[in-house]
C-alpha cells in the first residue's frame, strides 16, 4: 500500500471518528498521539515496524514516516 493511501485512509478516519486498524501503521504510545508508517522507497509497499527487506521486491531501503 501506498502512503498517498494510507494518508487519505487515516484524514478519512479522523473525520469519521474511527480507529484505523492496520498492522503496518502504528499510533506512537507517547502523548503526541502521532503514527509512524514503514514503506519501500524501492516499491512503496508498507511494512510492519522492524521489517528490514521488503517482501514484495526484496529492497533494503526501509523508511518510516510520522505523521503527526
Amino acid at each position: 500500500m501506498r502512503l498517498s493511501t494510507i494518508l487519505g485512509e487515516l484524514f478519512a478516519v479522523s473525520k469519521s471518528g474511527t480507529d484505523a486498524s492496520e498492522s503496518a501503521t502504528e499510533r506512537n504510545d507517547d502523548s503526541d498521539g502521532s503514527v509512524v508508517v514503514n514503506e519501500c522507497r524501492d516499491c512503496g509497499t508498507t511494512v510492519s515496524t522492524g521489517t528490514t527487506s521488503c517482501p514484495t521486491c526484496e529492497g533494503e531501503d526501509i523508511v518510516s514516516y510520522s505523521i503527526d
